[in-house]
């Protein structure tokens, strides 16, 4: 297979610990980074700015936009306005007018752009899924959390923006799911601990899906926690954890039938290198389906918003 050339924006720690040692695993060239701040690893070429990375890199780079929610409309245009396809960390956009832009310019362009829900590209998220799709009439709830002890310092997470960070920061991997699930899913925002406090905020939603209701919980906490479960009528229950992941490693599904649990243990491939080596043509003929699943989750992620600004503390 012919060795795919990446250029990474952003040289976070998202980058370092997850994206680069993805493009290895593909056998992947990295040919440079766009990143404003010095760094002491001379092992690739770095880039000051996108603009300059553009002149410079070889027509079938691919780029990958580790930046900043905010940042990745006005970064995600001038890249495919020079004709490159590109991956774009979660969310891929603030708003739906922003995205509509990007999908318009990646059309006329024909080039592709992947949003990286990394955790959809696993064999657990398969098994969920088909499990889902036997089960659904008879499960009643599905409760969801994804919760973190601390926020990474020194992140865009702690500038002043003007988008509930958290939200679209972790509880954009739920939004995703529940999307995957219904088109048609609703959310309503029940409750919110330390609104505004990025370090210390925890947010519930609701929704229903066919005849399930949908409890989520995503934000801060004592705890990690990263796990979806499912409750069927008769109480027996589904447990998937950890669930928004994407490194290599083992995954738990446990079977809950009151006070005998039996554990799989489910091993998955690095989800990034899955994302990574599939074939341009793969990403080309999906784009359509993927640009109504952004579209639906952008939207969704848009109406929280509102909801969430008008809120009092």
């Amino acid at each position: 297979m012919k060795q795919k050339h990446f250029c990474i924006v952003g040289y976070g720690n998202h980058t370092q610990s997850k994206i680069i040692p993805a493009i290895k695993k593909v056998n992947g060239k990295i040919v440079g980074i766009v990143s404003s701040k010095p760094s002491k690893n001379n092992k690739y070429k770095l880039f000051s700015s996108l603009s300059k990375a553009l002149l410079r890199v070889r027509s079938d780079t691919i780029f990958i936009l580790c930046t900043p929610p905010d940042l990745h409309y006005s970064q995600a245009l001038e890249i495919i306005n020079n004709e490159h396809n590109l991956f774009i960390e979660k969310p891929v956009a603030i708003n739906v007018a922003e995205l509509e832009e990007i999908i318009k310019l990646s059309n006329e362009k024909k080039i592709f752009f992947v949003e990286n829900f990394m955790y959809e590209y696993s064999e657990f998220y398969s098994n969920f899924i088909n499990l889902w799709n036997i089960e659904k009439d008879n499960i009643k709830k599905i409760n969801i959390e994804f919760t973190i002890p601390e926020l990474p310092e020194n992140t865009f997470r702690h500038k002043n923006n003007d988008y509930p960070v958290n939200l679209y920061d972790i509880g954009s991997y739920a939004i995703s799911l529940i999307n995957n699930l219904s088109k048609e899913a609703n959310y309503t925002i029940f409750k919110i601990w330390n609104k505004g406090k990025v370090d210390n905020e925890k947010v519930v939603l609701i929704s229903k899906v066919h005849i399930a209701e949908v409890k989520i919980t995503f934000g801060l906490n004592d705890l990690y926690k990263n796990f979806v479960t499912l409750t069927k009528l008769d109480e027996r229950q589904y447990k998937f954890e950890p669930f928004f992941f994407g490194r290599e490693g083992y995954r738990s599904l446990q079977e809950i039938n009151g006070k005998n649990i039996s554990n799989s243990n489910i091993y998955d491939q690095d989800c990034f290198k899955t994302l990574f080596e599939k074939s341009n043509k793969y990403w080309i003929d999906t784009q359509e389906t993927r640009n109504r699943v952004m579209l639906n989750n952008i939207s969704s992620l848009e109406n929280l918003a509102k909801q969430y600004n008008n809120i009092k503390k």
